[in-house]
């Protein structure tokens, strides 16, 4: 029977375009904060699970090995992880499974990103698609997703407008967050004058480049109600994937995300959540660009499909709106580590504690999901997270 699993802390860290410390010293800063708020010790950790992108993001092979003595893994088991930006929830997913079989009470999860140790991340990710017929034309992550979000625009009547509205309300969001990278005050009209990198995505509905570390702990059931007399609960997980050929996705418009559909359906049922809309009172999502924000909260549940130009133009998802989404920043405002955008895990999990300090939204957080984006541009993990 599977074990109930908390989350009993997070250990959090500025993100900054270039930090000046190792991998190892950003894993053992965040590692230190998740024990210290959590009042536990190294020695308390059965198993440390790592998740970050790529090794050519950090420039080292086998960055994980580096993290492990810094991270509380010093000849305990260890794992790593890589699904590149979905790695932000596919890894507290592994972590879950840990707890959840019941081979360990306690499992500290590290996701890390070290951006700029490669000369170009563009370059880092055109490897990834086939050598053959798609490399040599230079697609990299921008391209692509321009041709998604042509899609999406089209396919549901939406605007550059409404895109440049999450940039806005992200960089502002981002404001009261004192670990962001790239926290400002814009309007409609700056984002939409900002340079054009692959029409319509322009250079302000992009995340920024980012150094930066995350660390969550993950607890049994037993020992959750030791530590904590009101814990939050991983009550729900999925995930879905499309073909990793992109020439040969099986969702031929590219503007409907079926994967990202799958994995929120997954984790929802798990969760026994019937009505998103009714029953999410938070919402941190996947916004590496603005239209993603808009694509995961229609395949989250969190408005209706072809709804989210809607739910923006309305305030719906704004900090003091009815369902606020990414009350951080988001990776638009607080930065794009890859892997390390678990932070979105972790600003879920301070909402519901009512511990998100200026980010802390208005109303009551019972219920919180989040997701991440990533493989080979066609994979979605899922989580909710809650109070009983």
């Amino acid at each position: 029977m599977r074990k109930r699993v908390a989350i009993v802390g997070v250990g959090m860290q500025k993100f900054e375009f270039r930090k000046e410390e190792t991998v190892e010293e950003m894993v053992f800063d965040v590692t230190r904060d998740a024990l210290e708020r959590s009042r536990l010790s190294k020695d308390d950790i059965d198993a440390v699970v790592f998740g970050s992108a790529v090794d050519a993001f950090c420039g080292i092979n086998n960055s994980d090995k580096v993290a492990i003595e810094a991270s509380a893994g010093l000849l305990k088991p260890t794992m790593r992880n890589s699904t590149s930006g979905s790695t932000a929830i596919s890894t507290p997913i592994l972590g879950y499974t840990h707890v959840a079989s019941g081979m360990c009470d306690l499992v500290m999860v590290v996701c890390f990103e070290k951006m700029s140790e490669n000369e170009s991340a563009q370059a880092v990710f055109n490897t990834a698609y086939d050598e053959a017929f798609v490399r040599p034309i230079g697609l990299n992550v921008p391209i692509q997703c321009a041709l998604e979000a042509r899609e999406y625009l089209h396919r549901y009547g939406l605007t550059e407008r409404q895109m440049a509205k999450v940039s806005v309300k992200n960089r502002g969001n981002a404001l009261s967050n004192p670990y962001a990278q790239l926290p400002m005050k814009l309007t409609v009209d700056d984002v939409l004058a900002s340079p054009c990198l692959s029409w319509p995505v322009k250079l302000m509905d992009t995340a920024p480049v980012t150094d930066g570390a995350r660390a969550v702990i993950l607890a049994s059931e037993d020992v959750a109600k030791e530590l904590d007399d009101d814990p939050v609960w991983i009550k729900g997980v999925g995930r879905g994937a499309d073909s990793v050929w992109f020439m040969g996705r099986s969702n031929n418009a590219l503007g409907r995300l079926d994967y990202a559909y799958l994995a929120a359906e997954q984790a929802y049922e798990m969760a026994g959540i019937r009505n998103p809309m009714a029953e999410i009172d938070y919402a941190e999502v996947y916004d590496p660009f603005t239209y993603k924000e808009m694509q995961h909260c229609e395949a989250m549940g969190l408005c209706p499909e072809g709804g989210a130009g809607r739910m923006i133009d309305d305030g719906i998802s704004l900090k003091e709106g009815s369902l606020p989404v990414n009350a951080s920043g988001g990776l638009q405002g607080e930065g794009n580590p890859i892997g390390a955008g678990m932070s979105r895990l972790c600003w879920c999990y301070l909402q519901v504690k009512g511990q998100a300090g200026a980010c802390q939204v208005p109303k009551d957080v019972n219920n919180a999901v989040t997701n991440g984006w990533g493989g080979m541009y066609q994979y979605n993990a899922a989580m909710v997270i809650g109070r009983d």
